[in-house]
């Protein structure tokens, strides 16, 4: 199970302490990971448990904000089995002046294996 939250403050790059604990809630209760976005940014990546918890992906297709943080998001890939999220990446695109997603290879983003105790930093292929 994966739940998807709408949740955050808009354009704040670090989850709330609300988000936090639901978020720890969810994997507690089964969730192989939590995914979420709403805030317009991304949020950063935390491991709980060995399962990933990536709070926002923020923007991918979005013309609304000129701030250089709001045309950023991540493309999240998770590899699942029966046993849950085996590895998962994230992958930035740059969003243009008319709000279209560019992949950035190179990049550097979160990652990660199942059973991880930190988060990982891959380049994007």
């Amino acid at each position: 199970m994966i739940p998807f939250m709408h949740w955050g403050w808009e354009l704040n790059p670090r989850p709330t302490e609300r988000q936090r604990q639901l978020a720890r809630t969810m994997i507690d209760a089964g969730a192989d990971a939590v995914v979420g976005g709403h805030p317009h940014v991304t949020q950063g990546v935390e491991i709980f448990r060995g399962k990933p918890i990536v709070y926002s992906l923020g923007n991918f297709l979005f013309d609304g904000f000129d701030q250089p943080e709001g045309r950023l998001g991540w493309v999240l890939r998770l590899t699942v089995d029966r046993g849950g999220v085996v590895a998962w990446d994230t992958v930035a695109a740059q969003m243009d002046e008319e709000g279209v997603p560019h992949l950035q290879p190179g990049a550097r983003t979160p990652c990660g294996r199942m059973g991880d105790g930190v988060v990982g930093v891959c380049a994007n292929r």
